[in-house]
């Protein structure tokens, strides 16, 4: 018979973990540990409308826990008056604290080998603010979905990464910059890439259902063929 590439999802012991977050309220978040853990710990960041139920940041969840990899799900204030009144400086300072304090927190609960970060639109600013931090700890995969290019901070991080990253795009959407791709795909070996014909920044296109969706279906297939290829072979069972 055909195989599965989805099995049917068993439902973990979700958690929520004490994060505090940088306007000193604790940070809203969902820790899923892994079924068979492999001691790998994924970040996960959400855009600024685009939650972690919805379909790149669900899928992207499901391909890391098939893999043994444990999840924190870290939802940032970022659609509070006191995040879009802030300056460009202060949203970045903003992001930058709560994905390191989610880091720290995360690492905390496991003897992690390596960990992953991903992060979809404005969640790319949080992987940027935190890689050094977390290559200075751990081997780090970088997941960047429909990055904001326009922001240097984006640009500065994925030339400075040392581990694989991979970049998924849409060709029709407005924060995609073909050029910065090109430039990081040519000085970087390990930066891989799918680009979405036709697709916008949900990786979405016009037409009929299956039109509309392929993009995030072959963009999701990328991304599986990308971490078996990205993550080494590790010993399972948590430690």
């Amino acid at each position: 018979g055909r195989k599965n590439i989805i099995r049917e999802a068993k439902v973990p012991d979700l958690k929520q973990l004490n994060i505090p977050a940088y306007n000193g309220v604790p940070l809203p978040n969902q820790f899923w540990p892994a079924e068979h853990p492999n001691n790998w710990l994924a970040i996960l960041l959400p855009g600024l409308n685009y939650t972690h139920d919805m379909p790149l940041m669900y899928f992207t969840r499901r391909l890391l826990m098939q893999r043994g990899i444990d999840v924190l799900n870290l939802n940032p204030n970022t659609r509070s008056g006191s995040f879009q009144n802030a300056t460009q400086e202060a949203q970045l300072a903003w992001l930058k604290a709560d994905m390191i304090s989610g880091l720290g927190v995360g690492l905390s609960q496991g003897n992690y080998q390596g960990v992953i970060l991903a992060g979809k639109s404005i969640g790319t600013l949080s992987i940027a603010g935190a890689l050094e931090q977390a290559e200075a700890l751990l081997p780090t995969i970088l997941l960047w979905i429909t990055p904001l290019f326009k922001w240097e901070v984006v640009n500065q991080a994925a030339m400075q990464a040392e581990g694989p990253q991979l970049f998924l795009c849409g060709s029709a959407d407005p924060t995609f910059v073909p050029k910065t791709l090109e430039k990081i795909l040519a000085e970087k070996p390990l930066a891989s890439a799918f680009i979405a014909p036709g697709a916008n920044h949900n990786l979405e296109c016009e037409g009929d259902v299956k039109e509309a969706f392929n993009g995030i279906f072959q963009g999701m297939a990328f991304m599986a063929d990308f971490l078996d290829q990205a993550i080494p072979n590790p010993g399972h069972g948590r430690q």
